[in-house]
């Protein structure tokens, strides 16, 4: 599933490209997404509008149009593709929406179609500031998982999740993965930063102190930004928007690496599942 780097990774992809272009046309596969119909004409109040920006909630990419927000999300295996002029071709099995501006095509492809395309009218009050704009959107068609802090900004700290874990009894890892205390933090990035700051994957939220949060909030800032700096982590389905793989995958220390040898002790790496999601873990270095 992409998680926040690989969508930020996207978003910074395109962000050279779109803004400032006129949408001409939408044209799609007919095919349901999560919520998105897979008509064009659901989606055909864009044409005609210049896209503005390209902002980032927790996992949502959110384009920002004249008199419109649009909202994508890449589910689990949604890839954003930019096909220049002179790239075009038809919509694969795989492609549900195609956008056309003027100096060629973004695509949508979503070989399990979990992701989703939603439409919102541009509020009158939305800021030109993209942060400022997006705090105003209503909860709802955000949803429950972009609610919490964003991780990269100057909000999030141990102070915040001491705070919001008091009396939490929830192991650490599936409440950081719950998307209302803290947005974005998925999996792969959930297991590598709980390993960075020694903290048991098992721990209950509420057990934690304020000197284990305020490390464990400075690894979730450093995992997120390392994952965006080398491009994401491509494990299945993920690339770039110019079709490059990520490259954060090979730095893993934990994730994906069970019975291979801790790189800090040497003991083997352990696999649990919780909440139905694997979790990696050093059972000598993660005793916090």
């Amino acid at each position: 599933m992409p998680e926040l780097p690989e969508v930020e990774v996207t978003r910074l992809g395109l962000m050279p490209v779109l803004p400032g272009l006129v949408l001409q046309s939408v044209r799609t596969s007919g095919k349901t997404l999560r919520s998105f119909s897979g008509s064009a004409a659901d989606l055909k109040p864009l044409t005609h509008q210049r896209l503005q920006t390209i902002a980032r909630r927790a996992k949502q990419l959110i384009f920002v149009f004249e008199r419109h927000l649009m909202s994508v999300h890449l589910g689990m295996s949604g890839v954003l593709q930019w096909r220049g002029a002179g790239q075009d071709q038809p919509m694969s099995g795989h492609d549900h929406v195609a956008w056309r501006f003027q100096s060629g095509e973004l695509v949508l492809n979503d070989p399990r179609r979990f992701g989703d395309v939603r439409l919102l009218v541009r509020p009158s009050d939305f800021e030109a500031n993209p942060t400022a704009g997006l705090a105003q959107l209503p909860a709802d068609w955000l949803g429950q998982a972009a609610s919490g802090l964003e991780p990269l900004s100057t909000d999030f700290h141990g102070g915040a999740l001491f705070q919001a874990a008091r009396g939490v009894r929830q192991a650490i890892k599936v409440w950081l993965m719950r998307g209302d205390v803290v947005v974005g933090v998925g999996n792969i990035y959930a297991s590598e930063a709980l390993y960075r700051a020694g903290i048991s994957p098992r721990r209950a939220a509420g057990r934690l102190n304020r000197q284990k949060m305020d490390r464990l909030a400075q690894t979730i800032a450093q995992v997120l930004q390392e994952a965006i700096d080398q491009g994401g982590s491509t494990l299945r389905d993920f690339y770039g928007a110019d079709g490059q793989p990520g490259r954060y995958g090979q730095a893993h220390q934990v994730y994906g690496r069970e019975g291979l040898p801790c790189l800090v002790c040497g003991q083997a790496i352990r696999r649990l599942v919780q909440a139905q999601r694997a979790t990696f873990f050093c059972p000598n270095c993660q005793r916090g």
